[in-house]
C-alpha cells in the first residue's frame, strides 16, 4: 500500500514538474540538457527551505531586538553610574589629599627635603665604592680582579676611616634632630666621596703616565673605538641621582662634579684594562738590547731599535701582556715568526724572532696567554723575544708600559 501511495504522489510530481528539455545551438550543432523531475523537486525544497529560514531568522530578530536593546540600555546606564562613582572618589580623595597637604608645617618639608638629599649621598657613596671596593684608599680593584697599587708615593699619613653615616627615622625623630643630625653629616660625606674619586683619578693617572703616553690621547683613541652614540644629555646630578628640581644649585652642581670625576675614572681604568700593561714572560730572563737608539749586531753601525729584547731559554713560553685580537700570525721579514695583537684604545703590541706560535689571526685573547713560544727565527743572532708597542701608530718604550704594570698585580 505504501508503494501504491508514493507511485501515486510521484504521478502527480510527473504531472507537476515533468522532464523538460533545454536545447541551445551553436556553430551549426544543437545540444540540449534535461532538467528531470527530481531536480525541479530538489530545487523547490531549497528554495522552501531557504524561504522558511528567512522567515524564522526575520521573527527572532523582531521578537528578540527589544531585550537586547532594553539589556544595553542598563548596562549603559550600570556603567555612567560607575563612572559617577569613580570620579566622585576621586574627587573626594583628591579633596583629602589637598587638605593634608595644606596642613604640613613648612620645617617638616625642610627636613624631609634634606632628608632626601641625605639618601642621595649614600647612593652617591655606594656608587663610589662598587667602582672602587669596599674601603676608600688609594689603591682601588679594577674590574676583573686587578688591584691597582700608588705609582706614587703615598700620603705618609694614615688614612682615617670614615665615620658611619648615621640615618634618622623621619617618621619618629623630631624635625629639629632630623635636620641637625643631616646638615652636620651631609658635608662630611660629599667630601669622603670626593677624597675616594681624587684618590682613584690620580691613582689611574699615575699608572697610565708611566707608559709615556698623554691621557688626552689615550682617551681620545678609546671614545673614537667605542662603539656608543645616542644624542648628547648633559651630566645633572639632579637627574643622575633622583634629586629635586628644588634642591639648590650649590649641592647639585657639587654631586655633578663627583659623578663626574667617578665616571672620568672608569673612563681611565677602562683604558688602564686595554693597555698592554702585562709581561711578556713568566721565566727568569735579562735583557740584552733596549729600546732606541743602537749599534747593530749584523752592520755594526747606528740602529733604532723600535723594542726591547728578552733573552730566556729556548721555547720559553711568550705571553699577552693585555686582552686583545690578534691581528697577524705569520712570518714577517726581519722579524721572522711573528704575532701582533690589537688592545683596542690605539695600542697594539708586536712579538717576533718565535719559534712557534700558539694563536692565529682573528683570535681573541687575554692578558698572561701563552701566544707562542720563545726562538731565533728572522734576523737575529739568538734565541730572544724582540718585543715592541705600538700606540695609533707609532712606538713607544714597552719598558715602561711594564714598569707602569708593576703597579697593577693581580687581586
Amino acid at each position: 500500500m505504501i508503494s501504491s501511495v508514493i507511485k501515486a504522489v510521484w504521478g502527480v510530481a510527473e504531472r507537476w514538474f515533468p522532464n523538460r528539455q533545454i536545447y541551445h545551438r551553436s556553430e551549426g550543432q544543437v545540444r540540449y540538457f534535461e532538467v528531470t523531475t527530481s531536480m525541479q523537486l530538489g530545487a523547490l525544497a531549497g528554495a522552501a527551505a531557504l524561504t522558511c529560514w528567512l522567515f524564522f531568522a526575520t521573527f527572532s530578530v523582531a521578537f528578540h531586538g527589544q531585550a537586547l536593546a532594553t539589556r544595553t540600555a542598563d548596562a549603559e546606564r550600570a556603567r555612567q553610574e560607575a563612572i559617577r562613582m569613580v570620579n566622585e572618589a576621586r574627587a573626594a580623595e583628591a579633596a583629602a589629599t589637598a587638605f593634608l597637604e595644606s596642613r604640613l608645617e613648612e620645617f617638616d618639608r625642610t627636613a624631609f627635603e634634606f632628608q632626601s638629599r641625605h639618601e642621595m649621598l649614600g647612593r652617591l657613596l655606594q656608587f663610589a665604592e662598587r667602582m672602587r671596593g669596599a674601603d676608600i684608599d688609594p689603591s682601588p680593584s679594577l674590574d676583573d680582579g686587578r688591584i691597582l697599587m700608588a705609582a706614587a708615593p703615598a700620603d705618609p699619613s694614615p688614612r682615617m676611616s670614615r665615620d658611619p653615616i648615621t640615618y634618622i627615622d623621619p617618621e619618629t625623630a623630631a624635625p629639629e634632630a632630623r635636620v641637625a643630625a643631616l646638615i652636620s653629616q651631609q658635608d662630611a660625606v660629599l667630601a669622603s666621596a670626593e677624597d675616594a674619586a681624587e684618590a682613584r683619578l690620580e691613582n689611574l693617572r699615575a699608572v697610565l703616565r708611566l707608559t709615556g703616553l698623554r691621557l688626552d690621547d689615550v682617551l681620545a683613541e678609546g671614545r673614537r673605538s667605542s662603539e656608543t652614540g645616542g644624542p648628547f644629555v648633559a651630566l645633572s646630578g639632579s637627574a643622575s641621582f633622583g634629586l629635586s628640581p628644588d634642591i639648590d644649585d650649590v649641592f647639585s652642581s657639587r654631586i655633578s662634579r663627583i659623578a663626574a670625576r667617578l665616571l672620568e675614572a672608569e673612563e681611565l681604568e677602562a683604558a688602564a684594562r686595554a693597555a698592554p700593561l702585562g709581561h711578556p714572560l713568566n721565566v727568569p730572563y735579562r735583557n740584552s738590547s733596549g729600546y732606541g737608539w743602537r749599534t747593530d749586531p749584523f752592520t755594526g753601525l747606528p740602529a733604532s731599535h723600535p723594542g726591547i729584547d728578552f733573552v730566556a731559554y729556548r721555547r720559553a713560553p711568550i705571553l699577552a701582556t693585555g686582552p686583545g685580537r690578534v691581528v697577524y700570525a705569520g712570518w714577517r721579514s726581519g722579524y721572522g715568526r711573528t704575532v701582533e695583537i690589537d688592545h683596542g684604545y690605539g695600542f697594539m703590541t708586536r712579538y717576533a724572532h718565535m719559534h712557534s706560535t700558539d694563536v692565529r689571526r682573528g683570535d681573541e685573547v687575554v692578558e698572561g696567554q701563552r701566544i707562542g713560544t720563545m726562538g731565533s727565527t728572522g734576523r737575529s743572532t739568538g734565541t730572544h723575544l724582540h718585543y715592541e708597542v705600538w700606540f695609533k701608530g707609532a712606538h713607544y718604550d714597552p719598558s715602561r708600559f711594564v714598569r707602569a704594570g708593576r703597579y697593577v698585580q693581580q687581586g
